[in-house]
Parts: C-alpha cells; structure tokens; sequence
C-alpha cells in the first residue's frame, strides 16, 4: 500500500517540514491502513477520438472536447474504477468525530492512498503504449453526470460496490473513476488541476 506523505501534507496545506502535522498524518495512516479493502475494475476499449467527445467501441460517446484534446492519438483507452471501500470511510467518519485535525488528516490520507492503489493498478498493466495520464468525469468541460456512462459500463454496483448517489457523488467515498489513453507517443506533462473547474477545490495544485 502506498502513502504519499508529502502529498497527503499539501492536502492539508502544510509545509513538509510542519513536524507536527507530518506526525498527525503519520498517525492517521496507521489508524486508516487496516481498513483498506481495495478493489478495482479495469476494460480496454478501442475508441475513435471526436471533435466533441471520445467514442467507444462498445458505442458508449463520452461528450467532451477536453477529454478528446487529452486523447489525441489514442486508438485505445483504459476505463478504470477503483476503491478503498466502505470501511476506509466509517474509519474517516469516527476519526472525525474523536478530532477536527485527525478528520482533516484522515481525509488526506484516504485520498493518496486511493491515488497510490490506481497508480499501482496501472503499472500492472501489460502494454508497450504510453499511457496518458488519468482524467475522470468533473475534469475542465466533462460533466461530472457522464460518470454514470463509466458506472454502466463497468458495471461498478455488481462488481464493486461502488455507487452513485442522486447527486452523482460515489459511495464508497474514496474510489476513483477514469480514463486512461493508450498511444504509441509519449505524452508531454498534463497538470490534472489545471484543467479542472472547480478553482475552490481545497485539494488544488498550484502551478509553479
């Protein structure tokens, strides 16, 4: 299981020499470790890149003209849904309850972790194609409802379960959804925060 440490400070928005919440998220993660149970499902699909979207060849259009900028090239995609389960999340929830600070750490936490578990996922895969870095339904123009197109293909309940509320945020809370480009070229550096909308998030990179 992998821990980002200094990724899980910059959550927080602390300096990775804050001694103390280097020890708060050092803390947490040995609380949250044993509640991992994580899961995942991963297709490949050959695709057609759109003007306005991304097309599947099991039919299935994904609308949107970032999504098809972030896949030029790409023949293939990976679709990806992955979980920690629902444990990670009740642990978070009591954390919360006992401390502010091991809540907000909690958080941090859970989320590197989920990140560290898709990336390992990926390196697993068996390919010689460049894989483009993942983008999931609420990055720049991909409306966040096109996650039920990703939910219906992987079949996310009956295989994970992994589900979407009526406001279309997924439980267990710290699961992922994605695509992942394959292509023949390497791709340059793409900075997922920077293409996203959502500029309040407390999560966002700043770029240098």
């Amino acid at each position: 299981m992998r821990y980002a440490r200094a990724e899980a400070l910059r959550y927080l928005r602390a300096q990775t020499n804050d001694e103390a919440a280097g020890i708060l998220v050092d803390t947490v993660f040995l609380k949250l470790r044993n509640e991992v149970q994580a899961r995942h499902v991963l297709q490949k699909h050959s695709c057609e890149i759109l003007e306005d979207g991304v097309l599947l060849d099991c039919g299935v259009k994904f609308t949107s003209k970032d999504l098809a900028k972030h896949l030029a090239g790409c023949k293939e995609v990976l679709l990806l849904a992955a979980t920690l389960g629902a444990k990670v999340d009740i642990a978070v929830r009591r954390l919360a309850l006992e401390s502010v600070s091991e809540g907000a750490a909690a958080q941090a936490v859970a989320a590197t972790i989920i990140e560290g578990y898709c990336d390992e996922v990926q390196e697993r895969v068996d390919t010689e194609l460049h894989q483009r870095p993942r983008f999931s339904p609420g990055y720049g123009d991909w409306d966040l409802s096109e996650q039920r197109k990703l939910f219906s293909i992987l079949e996310c309940e009956k295989k994970l379960g992994l589900t979407l509320t009526d406001g279309l945020m997924m439980a267990p809370s710290k699961s992922v959804t994605a695509v992942i480009g394959l292509s023949e070229e390497e791709s340059c550096v793409w900075k997922k925060c920077l293409s996203c909308n959502n500029i309040n998030c407390p999560y966002r990179e700043v770029e240098e």
